[in-house]
């Protein structure tokens, strides 16, 4: 009898707790379903509230479900005012201001809870907690930036942890701990790329919780540029092509010429200094990065004269020799129908024989430009008759 009437009381006070609680009168939860993604965004539209539950009068609940992920849930609306409430679980009530901590859940049960009955939208927002910088690409001896944010700054240690054995490549930070950004400075002949681990503790409200996460590195050969001319020289009325050649860098590469081209080549006609800028696809997040190479090349105008080659007369069935006597050779030689007869250094040449009158050719070269050219006329002459002799 007695143990009948103890359970008969405990019986009692549960019910008692139960109904402050309000479990029996909480209505069924909205599903806000936030797994997809650990950190996302949605807004519910607002529902009227009504009845009781967690100690709260005219409330709603919704189910939040939670990405494996996610460690911090916030709740927000234009339409709180700043003393609003809610309960995360039937615990609380918390300000709506207050994140709450959720990291290893994989739902939660929300309460708002407010007189009257109007309808209030509300957005949640879950958040990892923790956010680093993206993976990024850097060349060899030049310098970019890693950063977190959500981690306690006194607790934050950053290491190497690939290739090779942890720690193998922090020489290469500025600083191993205590900043939430460090500078990287691969050297020349680093790995491909290289995994760097940030550890601490977060920030309120998942302030005992020790999180981690990773940036990789990818690392290139340093950028060399080669600037090269089709010609030593722009010969006179010509153009010549320059071209830019980089290799090394992340590609693709981008050019800015001082005429304001943005091609690897360009032609030009005058004479002066053609200079280019040459840049990779890699990441120079701090003020030290490597940025642009330049290269600069100078242009002169060559324009050879034409050699002086005086004509020549000859008899028929001879040979004629053809002397150019300025300004120097090479010196090249055309027949009257313009075919190549000797390109050479010698000033003469000597024809074969002829039996009529022609034409020869000569230009010269200087500079890798070719000039006019000049034109030796050759005549040929008939020979004299035979005199005769008429006895006297």
């Amino acid at each position: 009898m007695f143990n009948n009437f103890i359970r008969l009381c405990l019986l009692v006070i549960l019910f008692i707790v139960l109904s402050n609680k309000g479990f029996a009168q909480c209505s069924v939860p909205i599903v806000v379903d936030l797994s997809g993604h650990a950190d996302t965004t949605y807004t519910q539209p607002g529902s009227s509230r009504s009845g009781n539950c967690c100690g709260g009068n005219n409330c709603v609940s919704y189910k939040v479900l939670i990405n494996p992920q996610t460690d911090v849930l916030a709740i927000t609306s234009g339409q709180f005012a700043a003393s609003d409430k809610y309960y995360l679980d039937c615990n609380g009530p918390f300000n709506v201001n207050q994140s709450a901590c959720i990291s290893g859940l994989s739902s939660v049960i929300i309460t708002f809870c407010k007189p009257g009955n109007n309808a209030i939208d509300i957005t949640f927002t879950t958040t990892t907690g923790i956010s680093t910088s993206p993976d990024m690409n850097l060349r060899q001896g030049c310098t970019g930036s890693m950063s977190v944010t959500g981690l306690q700054t006194p607790t934050i240690t950053w290491t190497s942890i690939y290739p090779g054995s942890q720690g193998a490549y922090n020489s290469y930070l500025s600083q191993t701990s205590g900043v939430s950004t460090v500078n990287i400075t691969p050297a020349t002949g680093s790995p491909a790329y290289i995994d760097y681990q940030v550890t601490g503790i977060e920030q309120s409200p998942c302030s005992t919780l020790t999180k981690s996460d990773t940036v990789r590195v990818y690392t290139y050969a340093p950028l060399t540029v080669s600037l090269t001319s089709s010609n030593p020289t722009i010969c006179a009325g010509n153009s010549v092509t320059l071209t830019a050649t980089p290799s090394g860098g992340d590609p693709a590469y981008s050019y800015l010429w001082s005429t304001g081209a943005t091609t690897p080549s360009i032609t030009v006609s005058t004479a002066g200094t053609y200079s280019v800028a040459v840049n990779d696809q890699s990441d120079q997040s701090a003020a030290v990065g490597c940025g642009s190479i330049n290269q600069s090349i100078n242009m002169t105008v060559t324009n050879p004269v034409a050699p002086t080659a005086p004509p020549v007369t000859i008899c028929t069935g001879n040979t004629a020799t053809l002397t150019a006597t300025a300004p120097g050779g090479p010196y090249h030689w055309y027949d009257v129908n313009h075919n190549l007869v000797c390109s050479c250094t010698s000033a003469s040449i000597t024809t074969p024989v002829l039996t009529s009158s022609t034409t020869y050719y000569v230009t010269t070269t200087n500079g890798g430009c070719t000039s006019p050219e000049t034109a030796i006329p050759v005549t040929v002459s008939p020979l004299p008759s035979t005199p005769s002799v008429v006895p006297q």
